[in-house]
């Protein structure tokens, strides 16, 4: 009987133990499963704070893409060109009205120092004088200003570019308009007394002539005092032409016509005691019907290439091209002489202003005239480097009319 007893006490100690850790794994278990309940709670809860938190950022990058695009295209839509640099002094951004002025892309001129165009740190606003690749005269006041970041310290800087080429051009009309009139009153006012005793000075030498042995010296100063009353009586009459232009006779031109008769009438200012074939006098103008007044243009060209001959002195080169493009015809006139500085090109087509002392300074004002009253105008060149007309030397000057003429009274 006690055999049997003993063996069933190990049996039951066991049995016990292993309710024991049933009941003990079981706790576990409910532990864990309360534990996983309130960390998927959690985590239900910082995903919905997430989506929160994501859908605000969401609507706070939306909105700073919307302010940028805003930005961009108030920067873009900016009459006056805008060019920003880093640090390093690199172009990062130019919007549209810098790569009009700079005639460049965003994408060439990002990551650039220098700009052949741009002053650069060195701008103060004052006016500047810029010419793009086709010649045409630009002003454009440039500024830089540094930019200052949140820390206070200065690296990176803003360039404006403010084109003040059409309000220098109107101002600068208006200043000959002025002069003009000036000249008109002038004009007006001495034409009729000037012109009486020449008529009369004119009749008697020319008297004189007939009285006087051909080749006598009497007769040559007669001569010379009838080249001088009609040289002041066409000085007189150009003086008119500039105050009171005349209107336009129009008619339907060929360009190689007036070319030629041009040259050749230029030839004749060649002087006579010099060597014709010093100087070599081209075209290739082709031939286009175009309408326009034949005597005024044929005058117009004629002191251009006139004008070319007298710059060379002792011979020269001086040639004659033809441009269509945008409606118009451009009558390009290079040579090879000393060209025209910078200081005077403005100057060029003010009345009575030479820097010959035997000119009159009025050929260029009527070849000025002569343009604005077909609606064109008169354009000096910076360099003939720019002009695919000629050979890079000498002076380059452009006068240009439209195919259609807007005549202005």
């Amino acid at each position: 009987m006690s055999t049997v007893t003993d063996l069933r006490e190990p049996a039951a100690e066991s049995t016990l133990e292993l309710s024991q850790a049933m009941q003990l794994l079981s706790g576990i278990s409910e532990s864990l499963s309360t534990s996983y309940a309130r960390l998927s709670e959690h985590a239900r809860r910082v995903e919905d704070e997430l989506v929160v938190a994501n859908g605000a950022l969401a609507a706070k990058v939306a909105e700073l893409d919307a302010l940028s695009a805003h930005l961009e295209g108030i920067l873009q839509a900016l009459p006056m060109g805008v060019v920003v640099r880093d640090a390093d002094g690199c172009i990062v951004r130019a919007n549209a009205a810098a790569c009009a002025i700079l005639e460049t892309t965003p994408g060439s001129i990002a990551g650039t120092r220098e700009h052949a165009l741009l002053a650069g740190p060195r701008a103060d606003g004052s006016n500047r004088e810029l010419f793009k690749h086709d010649g045409r005269r630009a002003i454009v006041a440039e500024r830089s200003s540094p930019i200052t970041g949140q820390d206070g310290r200065q690296g990176a800087s803003v360039q404006v570019l403010d084109d003040r080429t059409e309000l220098v051009e109107l101002t600068e009309r208006v200043h000959k308009l002025d002069k003009m009139a000036a000249l008109g009153t002038m004009a007006g006012g001495i034409a009729h007394e000037i012109r009486n005793p020449m008529n009369a000075m004119l009749g008697f030498a020319e008297l004189l002539k007939r009285e006087l042995p051909q080749h006598s010296r009497g007769h040559r100063y007669a001569s010379r005092i009838s080249d001088g009353v009609v040289e002041a009586d066409a000085i007189i009459s150009s003086m008119l032409t500039l105050a009171a232009p005349e209107r336009l006779t129009l008619e339907t031109l060929d360009a190689k016509e007036l070319a030629d008769e041009a040259i050749a009438l230029a030839r004749r200012s060649i002087p006579s005691s010099s060597d014709a074939a010093a100087w070599t006098l081209t075209h290739d103008v082709p031939s286009i019907a175009f309408p326009g007044d034949r005597v005024k243009l044929r005058q117009a060209l004629r002191n251009l290439v006139a004008n070319a001959i007298q710059a060379q002195k002792d011979g020269g080169a001086v040639h004659v091209a033809l441009e269509r493009a945008d409606g118009a015809l451009a009558f390009h006139v290079t040579d090879h002489g000393p060209g025209i500085p910078a200081e005077l090109r403005r100057r060029l087509g003010d009345p009575f202003f030479t820097t010959r002392a035997e000119g009159t300074g009025l050929g260029l004002s009527l070849v000025h005239t002569i343009a604005e009253l077909h609606g064109g105008r008169f354009q000096v060149c910076p360099h003939p480097s720019t002009c695919p007309h000629g050979e890079g030397r000498g002076a380059h000057v452009v006068f240009r009319i439209p195919l259609q003429p807007n005549e202005k009274q």
